[in-house]
């Protein structure tokens, strides 16, 4: 999916229980979107035990995403 004018980037998360032994896993893949750019050779992954880590892996991929942003608009949330 590209978006037209805007700098952008998707983010899919894949979680799932284990049969068996009940653990949670997630997979968290990211990769540019923006027109013009390159799609990477290999998109950024995080693997999460807990739906915190996923959290906080999200929480990661947000803060570098916005921190290559010209200007942020802050929603309050």
């Amino acid at each position: 999916m590209t978006v037209d004018s805007d700098r952008s980037a998707a983010l899919v998360v894949r979680v799932w229980v284990e049969r068996g032994s009940g653990d949670f896993r997630a997979r968290l893949t990211g990769t540019p979107t923006s027109p013009g750019s390159a799609a990477p050779e290999e998109p950024a992954v995080v693997l999460a035990s807990s739906p915190d880590g996923v959290v906080d892996a999200v929480r990661a991929w947000l803060a570098e995403f916005l921190g290559d942003a010209p200007g942020t608009i802050d929603s309050g949330g």
